[in-house]
């Protein structure tokens, strides 16, 4: 009996340290999230960006006791929600989805209040895909080279939409008008919803669009596609040809990323970015995202923060020559 005592003891006090450990790692999970999580995106609700965000906030937040909302912080060309996010604790509690514009911003706004490298945690690149030049009916163009040759024919005189001035749509139409050697007016809006309503309306003729957008008016016919953007043809319209074929060399892609505040602990942003990865790649979630004309990611927050500075990179040059500035 005694040597059963004495082993049971020395079994508990070689347990213990093993015990405290697991509560102790168990007491730091469910320190986050104490409260809900924001994400914030910062443009209107309805567009392209809010519907990324949308789609990735219950999965992310699965299992956890609070929920992700989502917190539209409009202005600035987006650097109002940007900045928000920045200023916040890097406590995995505020978040921003952004689009492509996160990463053009800086070239037209050399006076931003954060640095969009530096004051960020990058975490993972939610989703992409190519944009499609879409035309009003009205516009007799079926074809890029159609667009081409009536803009060279009436300099000035087209013009197109785009969701505001630092978006991927403003800056790919700008790299396309540089290679195509075409003037056609810049009509910035506040938010993709707008700018493809007033499309639809026929108060804008043209229009760069994102393909989770434009391909539902497309299938109704309200808009016409001209061409995509990606190096590729698009699975979403495979009828509708590449701008490359068009331009050879052209190739601008929109995408969808999920940043923390800069400091974000490396452990958390670890978590997050398998959330985040494991939401946007689900079966059901693929289906939907290959119907609006783009793909989930599946990048590491190394591999997508490199992707940005490349980013950052690119569209910098097309500010440089196109003059483009910010509203």
């Amino acid at each position: 009996m005694p040597e059963f005592n004495i082993t049971r003891r020395a079994a508990i006090a070689l347990a213990a340290p093993a015990l405290l450990l697991a509560r102790r790692a168990q007491a730091q999970g469910q320190d986050f999230p104490n409260r809900p999580v924001r994400i914030i995106v910062p443009s209107p609700a309805g567009g392209p960006t809010d519907a990324i965000a949308r789609l990735v906030a219950p999965g992310l937040a699965e299992g956890w006791n609070y929920p992700a909302v989502i917190d539209n912080r409009v202005g600035g060309t987006g650097a109002v929600g940007s900045q928000a996010v920045a200023r916040s604790a890097p406590d995995g509690h505020t978040l921003l989805v952004n689009a492509s514009m996160h990463a053009i911003i800086p070239s037209i706004m050399p006076n931003l209040p954060y640095n969009a490298i530096t004051d960020f945690t990058p975490i993972a690149l939610l989703a992409s895909g190519p944009y499609v030049l879409v035309a009003h009916p009205s516009l007799q163009v079926t074809t890029l080279a159609d667009v081409i040759a009536l803009a060279k024919a009436r300099p000035g005189t087209l013009n197109y939409a785009s969701p505001g001035s630092g978006t991927g749509n403003h800056f790919a139409t700008e790299l396309f008008k540089s290679m195509a050697g075409i003037d056609i007016v810049h009509v910035p809006y506040p938010g993709a919803a707008q700018a493809t309503t007033d499309t639809v309306g026929g108060q804008v003729q043209l229009m760069l669009n994102n393909m989770i957008s434009a391909v539902p008016h497309i299938e109704a016919g309200r808009l016409r596609a001209i061409a995509v953007t990606s190096a590729h043809r698009s699975a979403a319209l495979p009828n509708v040809p590449t701008f490359a074929e068009t331009l050879p060399g052209f190739e601008a892609i929109t995408w969808y990323g999920m940043w923390g505040p800069a400091g974000l602990p490396d452990a958390l942003t670890n978590d997050l970015n398998r959330r985040a990865n494991t939401a946007m790649r689900t079966d059901t979630m693929k289906s939907r995202l290959a119907l609006l004309g783009v793909e989930p990611g599946n990048d590491s927050p190394q591999d997508f923060g490199r992707f940005v500075v490349s980013e950052l990179d690119k569209w910098a040059v097309v500010a440089r020559v196109s003059g483009a500035r910010a509203d």
